[in-house]
């Protein structure tokens, strides 16, 4: 997943070694189907294919269903269809550029979650050249396979983290589970949360952006428009059940106005989102949903 893990158990009792070799197996198993830099992995696969349609694993439906979901929820503010215009705008590597206006027609015409479906095991590709990328959900998706592990191996007070996003499991009255809140402006902590059988993921454009001419290009780009949102907001928190869920909603946070982000968690149950926007005077502005400030430690 070009990242780190981290797993912490608490009252460890198997052989280590034999442990984690069977947790980077389930690792490796994502990697092969989710991963758009394995040549021969299940999206890219699906992604070189020219046919209509495409039988899936049972994984990797699960995984796009849950991803459609989303965008239709945000009427495809959010579209796992993006990669060309990330790839366009240089994001995927590390030589930013800004495309021309006609480049970016030209990619346009390429993406849109609507231009693709399920029907029971199979995708249905409506245009050919569509490509996927699930990494906005993928790794939410690993976090929460390696917790089922460790749920059947026993361990019942555990903190599973894959690039950040983070499950945790404790089934006692003491020792909660503990996490920081990174202050986008500094090297810093700005909330901990009692994370206690939850998960939490961040989404923000403080680490991924370049600037020329003295104007700033986040990562988070608008697939409608072709360009980068021009919203304030540059981290956002989401704490949820699941992993994957948690993961999606951070992603889709950034595309949105802050107050429409909190007023449609705020409608969705057992789910709470924490935004940093900074405004024009350099200052921190924080949105919280309902619920939020009831897990801050």
């Amino acid at each position: 997943m070009g990242t780190t893990y981290s797993i912490t158990i608490l009252d460890f009792i198997h052989n280590k070694v034999e442990f984690k070799a069977n947790i980077d197996k389930q690792l490796d198993s994502i990697n092969r189907k989710f991963s758009t830099y394995i040549t021969d992995s299940e999206i890219s696969n699906i992604n070189k294919s020219n046919a209509e349609l495409i039988k899936l694993s049972d994984e990797f439906k699960y995984v796009l269903d849950k991803a459609l979901y989303y965008c239709k929820l945000v009427n495809g503010n959010y579209d796992i269809t993006i990669a060309p215009l990330v790839d366009l705008w240089g994001f995927s590597g590390s030589n930013n550029v800004i495309p021309s206006d006609d480049d970016i027609k030209d990619v346009m015409g390429n993406i849109g979650y609507e231009k693709i479906s399920l029907n029971n095991q199979y995708l249905v590709k409506k245009n050919k050249n569509i490509d996927l990328d699930l990494n906005s959900i993928a790794k939410g998706h690993g976090v929460d396979k390696i917790s089922k592990f460790l749920d059947d191996s026993g361990y019942r007070k555990y903190l599973v983290e894959i690039g950040g996003e983070l499950r945790s499991k404790k089934m006692s009255d003491h020792d909660d589970w503990i996490i920081g809140i990174q202050n986008p402006e500094s090297n810093s902590i700005i909330k901990k949360i009692k994370l206690n059988n939850l998960s939490m993921a961040t989404s923000g454009t403080y680490n991924n952006f370049f600037k020329l001419d003295g104007v700033l290009y986040s990562h988070i780009l608008n697939p409608k428009t072709g360009y980068p949102y021009k919203h304030k907001t540059i981290s956002a928190t989401v704490i949820a059940e699941e992993c994957i869920d948690a993961d999606a909603y951070a992603t889709l946070a950034m595309t949105m106005e802050p107050l429409d982000v909190v007023d449609l968690l705020n409608r969705t149950s057992d789910v709470e989102v924490y935004i940093i926007e900074i405004d024009d005077n350099n200052k921190i502005i924080e949105y919280m949903s309902s619920g939020f400030k009831g897990m801050v430690y």
